[in-house]
């Protein structure tokens, strides 16, 4: 395992731990959740190694490297402040992981997106980038960004619209859905319901769309589970020859 510097259009570096061979004809992008950093996914890492995989992990804008006080600020809001500033974040990285995966695109590699949590939304904004994964693997995420107990007080425009107000846009991206039934922070309705008006539309490509929720988890899953899910992940990325 080790780091390596990616420079952006922007000129924007991001700092990345990556693990694997980068002759690879592959790689999986792994996002963390909210105020975190990258090196608390060391373990998914380090197994997607295990199993051959190429893998990197980047910084959330604001997060672990790229740390400059915002955490503290978001700390002292009101909830629906704190989503509005959660999906700046989300956009923003959304923007970033685009530029990246046209990056390993153009090295002629195929690339999977995996984000936990607040990593899971910026996934499911990939839905909508201009340059976008060959499969999405969100665990824990809601495609819904204006669900919550807020909801009504979110304007519904597409600068704050998740793919769950955009099915048309989906079609026919490769998906891997994680949600876990009991979970108090991000509720697994919007997946679900997401995953339901999807079979529709994925009915000529149904082995695209995978959905897994696990009843007796919380936001912070049981380790069966999360091992469970993982393998399964693990195996998706097989027959996707990654």
């Amino acid at each position: 395992m080790y780091n390596e510097t990616y420079f952006l259009e922007e000129n924007t570096a991001l700092q990345a731990l990556q693990a694997g061979d980068t002759r690879s004809d592959s790689v999986v992008i792994v996002l963390h959740g909210l105020a975190v950093y990258k090196e608390v996914h060391i373990t998914e890492i380090t197994r997607l190694n295990s199993e051959g995989f190429f893998s990197i992990a980047f910084d959330a804008p604001h997060h672990g490297s790229r740390e400059d006080g915002w955490l503290e600020v978001l700390r002292k809001l009101d909830r629906r402040e704190q989503q509005q500033m959660m999906l700046s974040c989300v956009f923003q990285q959304a923007q970033e992981i685009s530029v990246i995966v046209k990056h390993f695109k153009d090295l002629g590699k195929k690339v999977c997106v995996t984000g936990i949590s607040m990593g899971a939304y910026t996934t499911f904004a990939l839905l909508r980038a201009e340059h976008r994964p060959d499969l999405f693997a969100p665990f824990l995420g809601n495609p819904d960004f204006r669900a919550g107990r807020y909801s009504a007080l979110s304007p519904s425009i597409p600068e704050i619209s998740g793919p769950a107000d955009h099915l048309d846009e989906v079609f026919p991206a490769s998906l891997f859905m994680v949600n876990a039934t009991k979970d108090h922070i991000v509720n697994a309705l919007g997946s679900r319901n997401f995953y339901e008006k999807l079979r529709r539309i994925y009915k000529t490509k149904p082995n695209n769309l995978e959905y897994f929720e696990y009843t007796n988890s919380e936001h912070l899953m049981l380790p069966e589970d999360w091992f469970d899910a993982w393998d399964r992940f693990i195996n998706r990325l097989k027959r996707e020859k990654f």
